[in-house]
């Protein structure tokens, strides 16, 4: 295991792995056909928990920063899961680039971790709809970005009553310590 980044495998096949690999990013099943896949941690377990924690905090502060933001039309619902700290600080971040240049709608959050708790395992997803247009250059911006802000995926898509929209997507697990300055876990 010197060289993975993910695991996957039943929980007794992780009781030997020890505290490498806390992170868990998906749990399917029940039982004996429990499958759980779980990203290793080079610091081991209390390292990731408190960067857990720290990055908690921080996507907790920023979200209900970001859901006032007046270029951003967010629902109810939306600013809670902002303000609850469960949605991705890449999320977070491309949101308030792209407000920074035009107005937009958050449709909703999505793509969750299966059998993981919110917290731990933020939203990945957004969809959303320019005010007035704007979707193109969006576009072009998230195709053109690099490194742990590179979308997994950007599709454009036809909202309730045909308006265009992007729905938005990143990768897990989701890096901590990005608001920090730093990357662990």
């Amino acid at each position: 295991m010197p060289d993975a980044d993910i695991v996957v495998g039943s929980p007794s096949a992780h009781a030997w792995l020890g505290a490498d690999a806390p992170t868990l990013l998906a749990s399917v099943g029940s039982g004996a056909t429990l499958i759980e896949v779980r990203a290793v941690s080079p610091g081991g377990e209390a390292a990731y928990q408190a960067a857990l924690r720290s990055d908690l905090a921080d996507r907790r502060s920023a979200g209900a920063q970001l859901s006032h933001t007046r270029r951003l039309e967010i629902s109810a619902q939306g600013a809670g899961q902002l303000a609850a700290g469960q949605v991705d600080t890449r999320l977070m971040v491309t949101l308030a680039v792209l407000a920074s240049q035009h107005p937009w709608r958050v449709i909703a959050f999505g793509d969750t971790s299966p059998g993981v708790p919110l917290t731990e395992a933020p939203y990945r997803q957004v969809t959303i709809a320019a005010e007035g247009g704007g979707t193109a250059a969006a576009l072009a911006f998230l195709r053109a970005q690099y490194g742990p802000y590179q979308p997994a995926q950007v599709t454009t898509v036809r909202l309730a009553g045909g308006q265009p929209g992007l729905r938005i997507d990143f990768a897990a697990p989701s890096p901590l310590g990005l608001l920090a300055g730093s990357t662990s876990g």
